[in-house]
């Protein structure tokens, strides 16, 4: 026969354990949002035949922030262009033409940035993941 005392110290001990667990998890997850870049925006887009056009997103970042750019592209012909511009329309940053690029931009005055992909008769695709690197 159980005691009641034994049966309520197993209770406690159950209490313990999943309040550590919680304890451990929320603290995994606020170390990742230190560690993991937070994401400002992505874009993609695929052409099958001769496209002329524009897509963009916007993002409003703070200065001295740095801002990672990963892009990946398959440009089968035409032209890409990928331009960050500032909320008074001022390219402030272009991407290089690469396949595959990561690159960074430190952002000089707080504002809402546009990123945009410029296509000129281009056939083939792109995708560009834009984060927050503070």
């Amino acid at each position: 026969m159980k005691s009641r005392y034994t049966e309520e110290k197993k209770d406690l001990n159950k209490g313990i354990v999943i309040i550590a667990i919680m304890v451990l998890v929320f603290a995994m997850l606020g170390l990742r949002s230190v560690v993991v870049p937070g994401a400002l925006g992505n874009m993609s887009r695929s052409y099958i035949k001769p496209e002329t056009g524009s897509s963009d997103i916007s993002f409003t970042v703070e200065e001295g922030e740095r801002i990672k750019f990963s892009f990946a592209s398959d440009v089968q012909s035409g032209e890409l262009d990928i331009v960050l511009y500032d909320s008074e329309g001022k390219a402030v940053y272009e991407l290089d033409k690469a396949k595959e690029l990561e690159t960074f931009y430190t952002v000089e005055q707080s504002d809402t940035y546009t990123l945009s992909a410029e296509c000129s008769e281009f056939v083939g695709n792109y995708k560009v993941v834009v984060a927050n690197t503070d």
